[in-house]
């Protein structure tokens, strides 16, 4: 029904035209909204007072140092997306890859969760995160955790690397639908391996669960995975607007499960509007 009537109010531009504002200022003041600037807001101020963060990830206490006010915001308010996947598809004792570690934001709890007996990879090509990346792992005292700066592809090669400053949206595609506030694109060029190419040349291990957040390149890396994933247990999968917005793809939450069907996957749960965990074997 609601689909209905908006496809009837699209359809009419002169009605579209006129109800769009109004729509937006009901957003503006819906309460999601007014809670959601709420905290982005007292987010803002702490991290200027203290720019180290606490939370609580299920029964896992860890700590960041930020390093912008939008940072500390994202990692309150994601702070409960590892829920999905704990206990269920990650284990004590795993090994683990973090594809797209950002700040370690989601390193740093899993390395705490698997326990010295376990072991998390992360790869992050841009410099500022991968920085965070390790003071953050120094701020909690983990040991079991190695940092790569390699972006992650179906292929090794040189590639182009985009860094969009105050946007957190860093990725191989120089096209964005998300471009830095500050309006600057900074290129670099980055070392890309396939994470078959990595547990080939024993650079890593075999791991049992995957975390990937690749800011569009999700198609591009799980086919670089192709052998891998036949030993893995489950994948915790970003789907981002990028597949659809900047490269004409589809739905991204449709391609990437599509994808990982073709991998092998068991079965796939849409855990959010932009995750899926798929299963590959439930029985390690």
């Amino acid at each position: 029904m609601l689909s209905t009537l908006k496809n009837f109010i699209k359809s009419r531009p002169t009605l579209f035209a006129f109800l769009r504002p109004i729509v937006q200022i009901a957003r503006w003041f819906s309460p999601a909204q007014i809670r959601s600037t709420f905290i982005k807001r007292r987010c803002w101020r702490r991290f200027s007072r203290n720019p180290i963060i606490t939370v609580r990830q299920s029964a896992i206490v860890s700590q960041f140092h930020a390093i912008s006010p939008k940072n500390y915001w994202h990692i309150y308010s994601n702070r409960n997306e590892m829920n999905s996947y704990l206990n269920s598809a990650l284990r004590p004792g795993d090994t683990v890859l973090d594809i797209g570690g950002h700040v370690g934001a989601y390193t740093v709890p899993i390395a705490k969760f698997v326990g010295p007996s376990g072991h998390v990879s992360v790869f992050e090509p841009e410099d500022e995160g991968r920085a965070a990346i390790v003071r953050n792992l120094a701020l909690n005292s983990i040991g079991n955790c190695t940092v790569f700066n390699f972006a992650i592809g179906d292929k090794d090669a040189n590639v182009e690397f985009f860094v969009r400053p105050e946007k957190d949206t860093h990725s191989i595609f120089e096209k964005s639908n998300a471009p830095s506030p500050l309006g600057i694109l900074e290129r670099k060029v980055v070392e890309m391996r396939s994470i078959d190419s990595l547990l080939k040349s024993t650079t890593i291990t075999q791991p049992q669960f995957i975390k990937l957040d690749v800011e569009g390149a999700e198609l591009d890396a799980l086919d670089g995975m192709r052998e891998t994933i036949k030993g893995v247990r489950a994948i915790f999968v970003e789907c981002h607007d990028a597949l659809k917005v900047d490269l004409g793809l589809g739905e991204p939450v449709e391609l990437v499960s599509e994808k990982l069907r073709e991998l092998g996957a068991l079965r796939i749960t849409q855990t959010d509007q932009y995750h899926v965990l798929a299963f590959f074997n439930d029985t390690f």
